[in-house]
């Protein structure tokens, strides 16, 4: 797995490639292979590894970081894509432009973890491109945080922006407004809808759009939830994670098209400050 030089780092990741460990039981995996290996000298290490992010250690309980595990293998399939000689076909990477590819879900987590893994991807293969969407709701960062995030950082930490335009203006289209710094992120709520498709999701980056159709049943629950709930509430948060998570039909189309997609940035960006126009 690691063809450099073997470290007590390298070993920790190894031993907790199958789930977390207790520290003990880390202990007594790193002394299977290294009888020498002492307590003081993993911590040490461990040190290290949470520093560089790619460890979480809570209480006595150690784990690789989710955060660091969605980077290392969004990096990993970008490098094979350009170092292969032949790209996958069915890769959405390898679309020429005019080309399109869609995908069809009957689980809405399976919808949610593809879409945020393509982003990824893109985030990964072109550093630097700014990135907007649509959202009739931006209920990701109420009930889908963590790797929503993960997707705002990565944009930013390679030298994008990350803008979200919403279609609603209700109290929980406020909630997330403090998710967003204003200038590389920021966030604009319509008084109305962009697009009378209550379930139509649309994002740009570069030269891919990405438009995502959720199960209408789910989108209309969502809307009923926003009309209704006033706060992030206990209540409100159950109910979005039980629409969520619910079984449903969605629908996810990657397009690559440089024309329209530079149409649709520029419909999607006109209430935000973007640092360079003329490079998009």
């Amino acid at each position: 797995m690691f063809p450099l030089r073997r470290t007590l780092e390298t070993e920790i990741i190894e031993s907790l490639q199958k789930g977390p460990l207790s520290t003990r039981d880390l202990l007594e995996s790193l002394r299977t292979r290294h009888r020498s290996t002492t307590k003081q000298g993993m911590y040490v290490a461990l040190r290290k590894l949470i520093r560089a992010e790619i460890v979480l250690k809570q209480k006595q309980q150690v784990s690789l970081n989710v955060t660091w595990l969605t980077r290392m293998e969004s990096f990993v399939t970008v490098a094979g894509h350009f170092y292969a000689k032949d790209a996958q076909g069915g890769s959405f990477l390898s679309l020429a432009d005019g080309e399109k590819i869609t995908y069809r879900f009957r689980d809405s987590n399976a919808t949610d973890a593809f879409w945020i893994h393509i982003l990824l991807l893109l985030v990964e293969a072109y550093p630097g491109t700014p990135f907007v969407a649509y959202d009739p709701h931006c209920w990701f960062l109420l009930v889908r945080s963590p790797s929503e995030r993960t997707l705002r950082d990565a944009i930013i930490q390679r030298g994008g922006q990350y803008f979200i335009l919403a279609g609603g203006k209700q109290p929980l289209d406020r909630v997330i407004r403090g998710e967003f710094n204003g200038k590389s992120s920021q966030y604009y709520m319509r008084e109305s809808p962009l697009y009378p498709q209550n379930n139509y999701y649309i994002n740009v980056i570069g030269d891919y759009v990405i438009e995502v159709w959720i199960d209408a049943a789910h989108a209309n629950a969502i809307e009923r939830v926003y009309e209704t709930e006033s706060t992030m509430s206990p209540a409100a948060e159950e109910q979005l994670r039980y629409i969520i998570n619910s079984r449903g039909r969605s629908k996810l189309v990657i397009s690559r098209n440089k024309r329209h997609s530079q149409k649709i940035f520029a419909k999607l960006t006109k209430p935000f400050v973007v640092a360079n126009r003329s490079a998009v």
